[in-house]
């Protein structure tokens, strides 16, 4: 029996909260896949990475949304069975790591880009694309592949066995909380630089390019500030995982905490179609004109045909 009012409202934010993020994320991830595979993104290797971002985001908001509004209504199948439980949150992580290393590969293709050694700019192909994509989801699968094993359900709860706790918050915040955003932050750095060095806006380079290096950098510092409370939480859970006499008001503050920052985690697959659209000019002209095409094809166009009778 809940002793706070914790419980409570995070499955309001679960009700309200998780549905919007579902509903935004599924159009504007769609939105995305048709987006970048249209024919003036097609020549960019960075293109390539959010395709297949938007791809692996609708699968992470499906696996991870759709359960949780269902255990508003429905028992959990966290609490009842062991295989789901430890199959959800190993997919959960699996996800949520290849989301933040696409990211992390498409600041990489700008900085290959915009390099002067013709050698590293060699390196931003679609490629070196085709091949990192390839590589992320097996990789992934093979690094977590411990998280079955020390994942048990306990009393109806699902969740790490308490002798790996702490090994498991020092590797989450280590490889997901600092190494991602650090290499983006890096490798965007290291963008900026080379781009005052060649003085890019005195160069031939395409328009378009320079768009899709504002929209990674944007996409970064959204990245960096959806981290940040779940690095926090997890540094808290570290420095605190030997205290034992924790009361149960604590205890359900702290797993609403953790929950909060979970849920900010997840903004990471559901704002880049809407962050694309505010930070490039080029990007929202080209989505306006591709809804208006289609609407005056298949919505004016056919309400001006008169059937025969």
């Amino acid at each position: 029996m809940p002793v706070t009012t914790y419980p409570f409202v995070q499955q309001q934010i679960i009700r309200y909260g998780m549905t919007t993020y579902l509903v935004l994320g599924l159009f504007g991830n769609i939105c995305n896949c048709i987006m970048f595979t249209r024919r003036q993104y097609r020549r960019t290797p960075s293109s390539i990475y959010y395709f297949y971002f938007s791809l692996f985001a609708i699968a992470y908001l499906l696996w991870v949304a759709i359960p949780s509004i269902d255990t508003l209504n429905h028992t959990d199948l966290q609490t009842q069975s062991v295989f789901y439980c430890k199959v959800r949150l190993y997919g959960r992580h699996v996800l949520g790591q290849c989301l933040r290393y696409l990211i992390t590969f498409a600041c990489l293709d700008r900085f290959f880009a915009t390099q002067l050694n013709a050698r590293i700019r060699l390196f931003s192909s679609f490629f070196t694309a085709k091949l990192l994509i390839v590589i992320v989801c097996p990789l992934w699968l093979c690094i977590a592949c411990y998280m079955p094993i020390i994942t048990e359900l306990n009393n109806g709860v699902c969740a790490m066995n308490d002798s790996y706790k702490l090994m498991y918050a020092i590797y989450q915040l280590i490889f997901a909380s600092i190494l991602p955003p650090l290499l983006m932050s890096i490798f965007s750095i290291l963008t900026i630089r080379s781009l005052h060095q060649r003085h890019l806006t005195q160069l031939q380079a395409k328009r378009r390019d320079r768009d899709l290096i504002c929209m990674v950098f944007a996409q970064v510092i959204m990245t960096i500030c959806a981290c940040i409370p779940y690095s926090m939480y997890l540094m808290y859970e570290a420095v605190t995982y030997y205290i034992v006499d924790k009361s149960k008001q604590r205890i359900e503050l702290e797993a609403f905490l953790g929950f909060v920052a979970q849920f900010i985690i997840y903004l990471i697959s559901v704002t880049s179609f809407y962050i694309f659209i505010l930070t490039s000019k080029r990007f929202r002209t080209e989505f306006i004109d591709m809804i208006t095409k289609y609407w005056y094809k298949y919505v004016i166009r056919r309400a001006f045909v008169t059937p025969i009778n």
